[in-house]
């Protein structure tokens, strides 16, 4: 699977939750504090190129990132010609907290967990338990 996460400390602790449930990275990549959709969209392109990658999680600290800007940034790599692979999302304190809440709405692709485990566990089921 590929990880995405804003922040590396963020991203490691991701990376040993998926290793706690099972799983294991192909790739991951932080896209740092402040990103946009712009930023999320080309994360997305990014670890849709690698063929080892069969599922995504997306976690992102919503404290220092607009989680409303980075759901923008993944509804528009599924609309484009290429299919982007089922990604599993979790967010902690988002800003605003609904809008996380609603990541689910924007892609049946994206699904939504509400903690960092249950997000891993599903991207791990969604990898059929590989990367």
């Amino acid at each position: 699977m590929g990880i995405i996460a804003n922040g590396a400390g963020l991203a490691m602790s991701t990376l040993d939750v998926v290793n706690q449930c099972g799983g294991s990275a192909a790739n991951f990549l932080d896209i740092g504090g402040g990103a946009n959709a712009d930023v999320m969209a080309a994360a997305l392109e990014v670890i849709n190129s690698d063929p080892a990658v069969k599922s995504i999680f997306v976690n992102i600290f919503g404290g220092i990132t607009r989680v409303d800007e980075v759901a923008k940034g993944c509804w528009r790599p599924s609309t484009g010609s290429r299919s982007a692979r089922p990604s599993c999302s979790a967010s902690t304190a988002p800003t605003p907290r609904p809008v996380g809440r609603s990541w689910r709405h924007l892609s049946d692709r994206l699904v939504a967990e509400p903690t960092m485990l249950d997000a891993a566990r599903r991207a791990v089921a969604l990898a059929g338990g590989k990367s």
